[in-house]
């Protein structure tokens, strides 16, 4: 069976994990969904492209950034937040100006002008003279209240990844002839390093193989022992995730398909997998 193997880096990455919000998660390996996506880039791909896909790699290090999260209120605030006025008021944006803002938990007000830090004086009395005179002027839909907020996400470093990929030749030779502009996995600022980008052949499986990387493996491959997690001569669990793969739009909605798969590292295979491919240095499980 022929595959096309891509060997890239990473200094950085952060592949989200879409359920957290405070502490922004990352997956250990990009989901399988963010790599056909990243794919579908690079080849400039305007429909799917049907593709299966194994991933794996590892990670020196991960850390946790803080940053600064904006909220704008539902409705406008005398007594707390920071006063903002914003280009469109129907439409939010990172693009504001800040004006004022409230200094303590309670006991605050821009109306009164108690208890606030002004910066900008000529908007600020610009925003009283509408509230006081013309509370109904449309123009003051350019005023918001903005709360901010501190909350973290967590960034894995140096970064070493293969995947391999199976589709119709036309699309692996396009693949091939693109990965230089695959720029990004993750993030727009996680930034790839394509090492290699090859055809490989599946080959066959005559002793037992054990990964050097930790990868996605298919749950229904552990479960028939046709991949045996282990650390050393002890069988260890792995972490179970549901990740999407690709996706349908029926009714106007997208409709993802998900996977079950296990996230676990020295995992082997041996001569009597059945539903596992080997190209001869890597163990490939194809999604």
């Amino acid at each position: 069976m022929k595959l096309l193997r891509i060997k890239l880096s990473q200094t950085q990455g952060h592949y989200r994990k879409e359920e957290t919000v405070d502490n922004k998660m990352t997956y250990p390996l990009p989901p399988h969904s963010t790599v056909i996506g990243a794919i579908h880039k690079a080849c400039n791909y305007k429909k799917y492209h049907p593709m299966d896909v194994s991933i794996q790699g590892k990670f020196e290090n991960m850390i946790k950034k803080a940053y600064t999260d904006h909220l704008f209120l539902n409705s406008l605030m005398d007594d707390r937040g920071i006063l903002v006025k914003v280009p469109n008021g129907d439409l939010l944006s990172n693009s504001f100006i800040k004006i004022a803002e409230a200094l303590s938990k309670t006991g605050n007000s821009f109306m009164k002008n108690e208890n606030i830090q002004i910066y900008n004086m000529e908007l600020f009395e610009e925003f009283i003279n509408l509230k006081r005179n013309d509370p109904k002027s449309d123009k003051l839909k350019n005023y918001k209240s903005l709360v901010t907020s501190l909350k973290y996400y967590e960034i894995l470093e140096n970064i070493e990844l293969v995947i391999h990929i199976s589709s119709d030749e036309e699309t692996l030779e396009n693949i091939k002839e693109n990965i230089y502009n695959l720029k990004a996995i993750g993030r727009g600022e996680d930034f790839v390093d394509i090492k290699e980008c090859i055809y490989v052949e599946t080959k066959e499986i005559k002793d037992e193989i054990v990964s050097e990387y930790s990868g996605y493996i298919k749950l229904e491959n552990i479960r028939t022992g046709d991949v045996t997690l282990r650390t050393g001569e002890l069988t260890v669990g792995g972490t179970l995730y549901y990740l999407s793969k690709d996706y349908k739009i029926i009714d106007e909605k997208r409709v993802f398909n998900r996977r079950k798969v296990v996230y676990g590292s020295k995992y082997s295979i041996d001569d009597d997998s059945e539903n596992i491919l080997y190209d001869g240095e890597y163990i490939v499980d194809l999604v």
